[in-house]
């Protein structure tokens, strides 16, 4: 359950964000669309997987609830099985059509 607090520390920063950044594009025109393009592929390729290195290197996996490591297995091989069948299934109509 999320909590007060959880919800002050985590979501007002994201939103606070989000808004400065969508108003510094559109109503204050501060950023370019070519910024704004420079700005999402530094964020997509240095900044998401810096932030993932960083949590996965702090994470101790023998603290966490093993019922959440098996879901997450299990969710990642239903997703596995999903996708190979969606390549076969657009391959076959592909080749078909």
């Amino acid at each position: 359950m999320i909590t007060s607090n959880d919800f002050y520390t985590i979501m007002v920063p994201l939103y606070v964000a989000m808004i400065l950044a969508y108003g510094s594009v559109c109503w204050w025109k501060i950023f370019s669309p070519d910024q704004c393009l420079g700005i999402n592929c530094f964020v997509a390729i240095f900044a998401v997987l810096l932030l993932s290195f960083h949590f996965i290197s702090l994470n101790n996996p023998y603290e966490m609830n093993f019922r959440f490591i098996a879901a997450d297995t299990l969710q990642k091989i239903i997703m596995l099985v999903v996708l190979a069948i969606w390549a076969n299934f657009t391959k076959m109509i592909v080749s078909n059509g």
